[in-house]
């Protein structure tokens, strides 16, 4: 399993791909190797059959890219809408709504190739998950901005599997009448669940963070709160994590016991209950957060936990997390190229990095060391990945977190049950799970005004400095000296303190009248 994961990695490095015939050749090598009983045999299998992987999954990529003779194209394409649409409102009253489109055909057919689109709609109708629509359209190829310390949209473009962007011609389309399939149900759910919080009497920022870690709706989350979330390193708590996902198996565990028990009265033996409870409440759970990354890893984990539960056979978080590596990365060697890959999965093995020295403490200093802990290992992932970090993170995580994470998802989850199995207790539910964000956003907002820029540090480090600061962080869970905690912390120090180059330019003495100009440009190709 380690040589599968570092045989995809190497693949994403390349600046294009080789033959086909090479992934053929590594995958038939890979299987060959597995026949060998020594353990270097089967690490250069997995290597052989990772890069494969990798390698077959860029090609299929690849070759469903939009031609470059139908870019600007007028065409027709049908299909489904998978994903839920992002709607932006112009100054104009305008209205935006852009979605990822599985296409079943693309007209004329001399253009036919690409699987999934993104297209940008600028009528009236409104766009919903499982919808079949006919457009007329224009398409282009999928390139996008990747500016140091912003979102790589290129990246994502990859990871998502898109095969061209583009537009709707004049706002147009027409609606297929067919009945929706099973497949599109978990995004109609989470475009239903949406709607009704946006539709909350609560304010925009509320209902905006309630929509995001309750359905992975981000559609309403604004500049604005973005960047106030980021000032206090609390933006992860925008997205749903694997933690979340935990904290429902655990109560789906706790539920399926009190029946299992009951089930013992009647003299029933049905140890099975807890687990396929916990499975299919964490599974749902997962498909209403749109399968991302984290969720995919925790319900991966849990899986292995429960299945070697009830098989008789014990199980290593460390093995969990090598296997959940595997099964995300095999289905899409691709989603290493994203943060949440990265930060999904350190998080994870630093914590069970720490588990490892933190026998012999108590509770309450095992809980302060660990929040502590978290706050340093995402100093680097946080420079890397956005270009930055909060200096209050720490202190702001230590708070937002338990609030976030053991009242307002709670309750937030139990609104949406309530919507179809208890209507007349969801608008109470979702107040009370509104309640701790209606007091806290004020206090952040001026807090925010009042520190100004302090409270985030820009940062752009190398590789270098992102690995010798890991490296430090990893030394200061081990048992050291006082002396060994300094000389760990110097290692972070390259990190903190970047070297300010000059930019002023002398230029040469310029007749009078003319002006001097400086651009700045941001990839829009104005330079």
């Amino acid at each position: 399993m380690i040589g599968v994961v570092l045989g995809v990695l190497p693949v994403l490095l390349l600046p294009e791909l080789p033959r086909p015939a090479v992934g053929i050749s590594l995958g038939v090598v890979g299987l060959a190797l597995l026949w060998g009983r020594r353990g270097r045999y089967r690490f250069c299998s997995g290597l052989a059959i990772g890069c494969a992987l990798a390698l077959v999954h860029g090609q299929a990529l690849v070759d469903s890219r939009i031609t470059a003779s139908c870019v600007g194209q007028p065409l027709s394409v049908s299909g489904l809408v998978v994903s839920l649409p992002r709607s932006s409102r112009f100054p104009d009253g305008g209205r935006r709504q852009r979605f990822e489109f599985s296409v079943d055909s693309l007209m004329p057919a001399e253009c036919a190739g690409p699987e999934r689109i993104l297209l940008s709609y600028y009528g009236t109708a409104n766009i919903a998950p499982g919808g079949r629509w006919t457009f007329p359209v224009k398409l282009s190829k999928p390139w996008g901005l990747a500016n140091p310390g912003s979102y790589n949209l290129q990246a994502w473009f990859a990871q998502t599997g898109i095969d061209a962007v583009g537009h709707v011609r004049g706002g147009r389309g027409t609606r297929q009448q067919s009945l929706p399939g099973l497949d599109s149900l978990h995004n109609r759910l989470r475009h239903h669940i949406g709607e009704r919080i946006r539709a909350l009497p609560l304010p925009g920022g509320v209902t905006a963070i309630l929509a995001a870690i309750t359905v992975a709706d981000k559609s309403g989350i604004d500049t604005f709160l973005w960047t106030l979330f980021q000032q206090f390193g609390i933006n992860h708590l925008l997205v749903i994590s694997g933690l979340h996902v935990g904290l429902v198996a655990a109560a789906a565990l706790l539920l399926g016991t009190l029946l299992q028990r009951l089930l013992l009265l009647a003299h029933i033996s049905a140890q099975w209950i807890p687990p396929l409870l916990a499975v299919a409440c964490s599974g749902a759970y997962t498909a209403l957060a749109g399968f991302s990354v984290s969720t995919q890893r925790a319900l991966l984990m849990l899986l292995c936990f429960l299945v070697a539960g009830l098989a008789g056979r014990k199980t290593g978080s460390a093995n969990n997390l090598l296997l959940a590596a595997v099964v995300v990365l095999g289905i899409n060697p691709l989603a290493a190229l994203g943060s949440g890959f990265w930060l999904s999965f350190s998080a994870v093995g630093a914590l069970l990095w720490l588990t490892l020295w933190q026998r012999g403490k108590g509770s309450a200093q095992r809980l302060l060391y660990t929040h502590a802990f978290m706050s340093l290992v995402m100093l680097p992932l946080g420079a890397w990945w956005f270009g930055g970090s909060s200096l209050v993170a720490a202190l702001a995580n230590l708070i937002m977190v338990p609030v976030v994470g053991l009242v307002v998802v709670p309750l937030s989850l139990l609104a949406v049950l309530a919507m179809y199995l208890l209507p007349v207790a969801e608008m109470t539910l979702w107040q009370l799970a509104a309640w701790p964000l209606q007091q806290l956003l004020p206090v952040a907002e001026d807090l925010a005004s009042r520190g100004g820029d302090w409270f985030y540090q820009p940062l752009s480090p190398s590789l270098p400095d992102v690995v010798l600061a890991a490296l430090g962080v990893s030394l200061m869970a081990l048992p050291l000296t006082p002396w060994g905690r300094g000389l760990a912390l110097l290692l972070v120090l390259p990190l903190l303190l970047p070297l300010a180059y000059p930019v002023n330019v002398t230029l040469d003495s310029a007749p009078p009248g003319s002006v001097e100009v400086t651009v700045l440009d941001v990839g829009q190709g104005t330079s």
